[in-house]
Order: structure tokens, then sequence, then C-alpha cells
């Protein structure tokens, strides 16, 4: 991969899932009709008896991904986000998670990255339902090297989880050489005046957001918190930026309600800190059309130019 070109997070999904396939017998793939647009067609090619074709049939497909998992088995359970876990999240809830069973349910097309398909594919929704189930990771890689990592590490966890893809192009953000631990965050660049907490490949407005600060007078520095693992999440990183900048910015493309700042504002409300806090994330709407998602970004408030108003606003 060339770091200066967007890459497909989609694809390095796929494509790592069957590299990791060719040396692990034990993994296995629960598709709904859906295997071209998350890569599956090498890996349904070369191991058809370990590729399992449910069709649109989401929750079968989810009690099918549950019976293999009893079995021993590492089953990666794809779809739509959308369609899964929207519409299967009763047989997620009580099929995987409450038996504890090792299904990663992976979603892409999520956020409103997923633009000119609208509101019916742009879900917004995702990290709250499955934040709320006992038992359940979450994950949502800020690039496609991140997303390598994070489906290696996957493969070899015994939890169930579940993995947030998105559906364009997007820009590398992360180092490839550096690591991917559950439970960690990464700053992506240090700051001393606010801090950005985030997930996913929006992340990016944040840096773009930094080169037009760092011209403003006065200069206003961010410091960029990855939380590509949303549950369990990093909060002592957080906790010891804010104790240096006072000041955060949740920045998520995901409903204000249940996302990433409703978490960490609880966490907040139970420490000592008391920053200065904005939350940046679509507030009880649903998405729509359009021919770019910069253009939805802009008109839901989590563009560049909301970013750092934002920051203005709180320095």
């Amino acid at each position: 991969m060339n770091s200066t070109d967007n890459q497909s997070i989609r694809k390095a999904f796929g494509e790592t899932l069957f590299k990791l396939a060719q040396t692990n017998s034990n993994i296995y793939v629960v598709s709904m009709d859906l295997k071209s647009s998350l890569h599956l067609n090498d890996f349904a090619k070369k191991f058809p008896h370990r590729f399992i074709e449910c069709g649109i049939a989401e929750n079968n497909a989810a009690a099918v991904a549950a019976g293999l998992a009893k079995t021993g088995k590492t089953v990666f359970l794809c779809s739509f986000a959308c369609f899964s876990p929207a519409i299967n999240w009763a047989v997620i809830r009580q099929s995987i998670c409450y038996n504890n069973l090792n299904v990663k349910i992976v979603g892409s097309h999520a956020g409103l990255m997923t633009a000119d398909l609208g509101a019916t594919h742009q879900i917004l929704e995702d990290v709250a339902l499955m934040s709320a189930l006992p038992n359940m990771e979450v994950f949502a890689p800020v690039d496609a090297y991140e997303t390598q990592k994070i489906t290696t590490v996957l493969s070899r966890s015994r939890r169930p989880a579940y993995l947030r893809l998105v559906r364009p192009d997007t820009p590398i953000i992360n180092n490839f050489k550096n690591t991917f631990t559950i439970g960690k965050s990464q700053i992506i660049k240090k700051g001393k005046d606010i801090t950005i907490i985030g997930y996913g490949p929006i992340l990016h407005q944040a840096l773009l957001a930094q080169e037009q600060l760092s011209l403003s007078k006065p200069n206003i520095s961010l410091e960029i918190i990855n939380c590509s693992s949303i549950k369990p999440l990093d909060f002592n990183t957080i906790t010891k930026s804010l104790k240096k900048t006072g000041r955060l910015i949740c920045l998520e493309d995901h409903q204000q309600n249940g996302g990433l700042g409703s978490i960490v504002a609880t966490q907040i409300l139970n420490s000592k800190l008391r920053p200065k806090f904005i939350h940046l994330s679509v507030n009880n709407q649903f998405g729509q059309s359009a021919k770019n998602y910069l253009e939805l970004y802009d008109h839901y408030g989590l563009g560049v130019k909301n970013l750092i108003a934002a920051a203005k606003k709180l320095k």
C-alpha cells in the first residue's frame, strides 16, 4: 500500500481474512449475499466448505454463525451494517452474546460515508446497538492499515466482536508499523490545547482541521486520539490528555445518542475531570443521499469547518 493514496477498508478486510484463512483452517465465513462488497470472492473460491452463503436471511445467518461457533469455529458474519446487526440484533443478543460465542459481526457501509445509498443504508446507530450488549466488543478501524491489524487480532480472539467498516476508499492515517491492541487507543497527533477523540476515517477531518488551525492566531494545537477500540475503551489515554488540555471534542459519524461521546461523557461524570466538551455527531436525524459524503459531513455539522468552529469556541 502507498500511504499517500486512498485505500479500501473493505478490500483490506477481505484480503487479510483470506490470508489468515490459508494458515488457520478454523476460520469460517457466513455471508448474506454480499461477498463481492466485502471482497470475499477469493475466500469463497479457495475455501468453499468454509464459506456459508445464507442469502438475504440475516436472522438465519446469525443463528448459523452461532451454531458453527458452538462447535469451536472462529466465525466472521459478514454483511452491510444496516442489515447486520440492525436486522438480526435479537439473534446476535440471544444466540451469540448470551452464549459468549466466537462470532465476529462485520458490518460494512456504516455511517454517512455510504453517501448516495441514502438513509436506509447509512446506519448511524450500530455502535449504540452493539456497545449495549454484554460480552460484545466493538471496533472501528481508522484506515486500511488498521483494518489489517484489527482483523488479524480478532481472528485470534475467542470473544464476540463487532467490526465497523465503511464503503469508500479513505486516506491512510495510521503508521503501518503500529500495532493494535484490544482496549488501547492511539494518539495519532500530539497537541496541547484541545483533545479530539473519534474512530474511523472521519478522523482525517481532524487532521485537515489542524492544518488550518496551525495557521490561525492564536495557533490552536489539537491532540487527536484514535479510539478504534470503542469497547473496551481506553479511558486512561483520554484522561491523560484531558488533564493536559481541559477541552474535549468527540467527532463521530454516528448518532449522538449512544455513541462514543455518550460513553465518554458517562466516564467523565464518574471521574473528577470537568473538561469543556463538544460532541460533533448526528443529532437525532436520519441520513440522506448525496454524491459525496463530505457534503453530508458539512450538512450534519461534522465537517472541517464545524470542527474548526468548535475548537475556536472551546479555546
